[in-house]
Order: structure tokens, then C-alpha cells, then sequence
């Protein structure tokens, strides 16, 4: 419960913050500024100043700002203007023309209730806004974990190319000498042909996620030379801390909030409908001078007031709107109880996914890679002792860059993960020594 109470005065903080149709600082940039390397931190910036969705929706906050100040004005007055063909006769002369001027005035405080309705609407933009950059900052950053983890590959592809030409030369010395077969280093060939496969599918790959990081940017066709460094282990977390924070920091709720205010005021303001609009008038007729004959007051312009009220006879139709507005408060809070729902259930996600992942990514980086080593080395030796074939030191190469490869991709998976995490909290991590796992 105080929670949600602090979650719910982070929405009109935040929404007053924004009075003048500027984008305040948000969870975004706090992740942001705790990006401690200068290139990835202006990426994400840049993101944050150019992506073409966050200005498209300031835009639509500013215009809710300007809507809140319209609904505020008094309707404009009527004005109507009447020229008699065949002017009635009174007594005083017959009337040339008449004007008369009308202005409505809604009761009930109906213009107030509207203005608020509107400046709830324009804070959940504000919030909706901070649930834009957050989501697209934490996508910038899996797209550049990505970006690691393929250049990683590359050149673990690469040094492994190496290896093989290598291996491929002792194949052919030991095929001139006499005591190898020419199938050795025919195998060795094939195999650096399938890296070099690899090697074009992974070009491919990091060409899709370069454009996809330009396209967050708004600036197709530049290069990205940026890698995002990848985790080689996994903090110490305090997870109750992180799901308290998680409902004050997520902007999603501060939406859910200003939605759920807005959606009350326009109950309100339907029960309002059921209360009567006034309207005041002023008229004016001209009227020209008798000629026939001379009478008091000859020829005396005519100048009135009115007044008026309408009469809320169509009950059913209010009722309606009432009903209307009370169910979308309704479906409003059910919403909110979803993203809550929502944020817990991706930090239980989370919170078993990162510790597996960290356990594989030691195994990988502590145990395997010296298994695999030297089961390497002893085929390599058993092969230039004429004792296996190539098939076997090539079984023993695989076996090598399966781990190193597969160690990368822990890593970047790691990398990601503690990436969803900051944004599942929607704060930068604070690791926490002998935190709850």
C-alpha cells in the first residue's frame, strides 16, 4: 500500500515538472547516466534527442496542455442579425431589422471539470512519454549487447580460421612426406570453408542490428562501432528491494494512475450533464418613424435582455453517460492491478534467469575452456605423431569454439538480462553484498 501510495505522487510530480511541454529527466536518463562509457552513453542520448515516436508523442502532450486551456474559455457568443422583407408594423413604426447576441454559460462548473479532465490526459502523456524513452533505451542497449556478442563471435571465428590454416599446412607437409593423407587436408579445407559461412551470416547479422539501431536514432546508414561490454558475472541482488522499487520507479503506473484520476473526473463531469446550462441575450430592433401619422415615442428602437436554461428532460440518455464514465474508471483500475501484475511477473522471470545464466556462464568460462584446450592439444600432438586422423583433431576443434562460443553468448545473454532488469525496476542496479538470490 505505500507503494502504490508513492507510486501515485511520482505521476503528479512528474506531470507538474512538465508544465512548460518539455521532457523532464526520467528513469531513462538516470540508466542512462549510469552508463559509464562515454561512446554508448552519447548513443543513448542521441536515441533519447532524435527518435522520431518520442517527439511525435511530446507533441501530442503539448496539444493535450493546449486542449486543457481551450475547454477552459467560455463558448463563443452568438451573434444573429435579421432583416424583415416585409417589416412588421407597430405602433411606434415598422421594424427594418434585429440583431441579437447569446452567450452561453455552462453550469455546474462544468468548463473547471473539463480543464481537469484535460490536464489529466496531458500527465499521462508526460508518464507515457517515460515509458517510451525507457523502453527505448533498454532496446538500444540489448541491440548493442547483441553488437558485442557478434563481434565476439567474429573473432573467435576468426582466430579459430587461424588455427585451422595451421592445421591445414601440417596436413599437406605430412601428405608431401608421405605419412598423411590428401583427405586430411581436404577436411581442414571444408571446415574453414564452413567458417567463412559463419562468418557471412554473422556480417548479416550485425548489418540488421546496426540498421535497427539507426532506425532508434533516426539516422539510417550510419556506421556503429560501439560494443556494449559484456557481463562476466552476475551481482548480488536484493529482490524485495528491487520489486518496491519497481512499483515507485515504473512509469507505466504513473499512466495507469493519471488515467484512473481522469477517468473519475469524467464521471463527475457526466454527472454534471444532468445539471442545466444557462444563456443570457441581448437584443436590439431597429424601428423607422411612422410617416402617416405622429404618435408618442415615434420611431423608438427596441433594445432587450434574455435570459435562459435548458432543462435536462432526457434522463435516460445521462444515466447512460454516467454508467459509461463509471465503467472506464473501472477498467481503468483493473488496468493498473494488470501492470502490476505484469511487473511482478517479469521480475519472478528474471529473478530465476539470471543466476542460471550466471552458473552456466562460470562453468563456461572456468571449467570448459581448459577441458577443451587441452583435449585440443592432445589431438594436435596425437595427430603430428601420425596416431589420429583429422577427423579427430578437427572433433577436438569444434569441441573448442562451441565453448568459446557459447561462453560469448552467455555473456551477452547475461549482459541483456541485467539490461531488462534495470528496466523492470526502471532505475540502474545497485548492487546490494549478500543481497537476498
Amino acid at each position: 500500500m505505500k507503494s502504490a501510495q508513492l507510486a501515485c505522487l511520482a505521476v503528479f510530480a512528474m506531470a507538474a515538472s512538465a508544465t512548460a511541454g518539455e521532457i523532464e529527466p526520467g528513469p531513462a536518463d538516470s540508466i542512462v547516466e549510469s552508463v559509464t562509457d562515454p561512446a554508448i552513453r552519447d548513443l543513448l542520448e542521441e536515441v533519447l534527442e532524435r527518435n522520431p515516436e518520442i517527439a511525435a508523442l511530446a507533441a501530442r502532450m503539448t496539444a493535450a496542455g493546449h486542449r486543457a486551456t481551450a475547454v477552459r474559455k467560455l463558448p463563443d457568443p452568438t451573434a444573429e442579425v435579421t432583416a424583415f422583407v416585409l417589416p412588421p408594423e407597430t405602433r411606434v413604426g415598422p421594424q427594418r431589422f434585429a440583431a441579437r447576441l447569446t452567450q452561453r454559460l455552462p453550469g455546474g462548473g462544468k468548463r473547471g471539470i473539463s480543464e481537469k479532465a484535460e490536464d489529466f490526459e496531458r500527465q499521462a502523456l508526460v508518464a507515457e512519454i517515460q515509458v517510451l524513452r525507457l523502453r527505448l533505451v533498454n532496446q538500444a542497449r540489448r541491440l548493442l549487447a547483441e553488437l558485442g556478442y557478434l563481434d565476439e563471435a567474429r573473432r573467435v571465428i576468426a582466430h579459430d580460421h587461424t588455427i585451422l590454416e595451421h592445421y591445414e599446412e601440417l596436413a599437406r607437409a605430412r601428405y608431401a612426406s608421405g605419412v598423411g593423407l590428401q583427405m586430411d587436408a581436404i577436411q581442414l579445407q571444408a571446415e574453414m570453408s564452413r567458417l567463412e559461412t559463419r562468418q557471412t551470416e554473422i556480417a548479416g547479422r550485425r548489418a540488421g542490428v546496426v540498421a535497427e539501431i539507426n532506425h532508434l536514432r533516426d539516422r539510417p546508414g550510419a556506421p556503429v562501432e560501439i560494443e556494449m561490454p559484456a557481463a562476466s558475472q552476475a551481482v548480488d541482488l536484493d529482490w524485495n528491494e528491487l520489486h518496491r522499487l519497481a512499483l515507485v520507479s515504473r512509469p507505466e503506473l504513473a499512466v495507469d494512475q493519471a488515467r484512473i484520476e481522469r477517468s473519475a473526473v469524467l464521471t463527475d463531469l457526466a454527472g454534471k450533464d444532468r445539471s442545466p446550462d444557462f444563456s443570457v441575450g441581448l437584443s436590439y430592433a431597429y424601428v423607422d418613424r411612422r410617416t402617416d401619422v405622429d404618435v408618442p415615442q415615434n420611431g423608438q428602437d427596441v433594445l432587450g435582455i434574455s435570459g435562459g436554461i435548458t432543462i435536462p428532460l432526457w434522463k435516460t440518455g445521462n444515466d447512460a453517460k454516467v454508467e459509461a464514465a463509471a465503467q472506464m474508471q473501472l477498467a481503468e483500475r483493473a488496468s493498473r492491478r494488470s501492470t502490476i501484475t505484469s511487473i511482478q511477473r517479469q521480475l519472478e522471470d528474471l529473478r530465476g534467469r539470471i543466476p542460471e545464466i550466471a552458473r552456466r556462464l562460470a562453468l563456461l568460462e572456468d571449467v570448459l575452456p581448459i577441458q577443451s584446450e587441452q583435449a585440443l592439444a592432445s589431438a594436435e600432438s596425437a595427430y603430428a605423431a601420425g596416431r589420429v586422423d583429422a577427423l579427430a583433431l578437427l572433433d577436438a576443434e569444434r569441441l573448442l569454439l562451441d565453448v568459446r562460443l557459447t561462453a560469448a553468448r552467455s555473456r551477452s545473454d547475461l549482459a541483456i538480462a541485467l539490461i531488462d532488469l534495470e528496466g523492470a525496476v526502471a532505475a540502474p542496479l545497485v548492487p546490494t553484498p549478500g543481497g537476498e538470490r
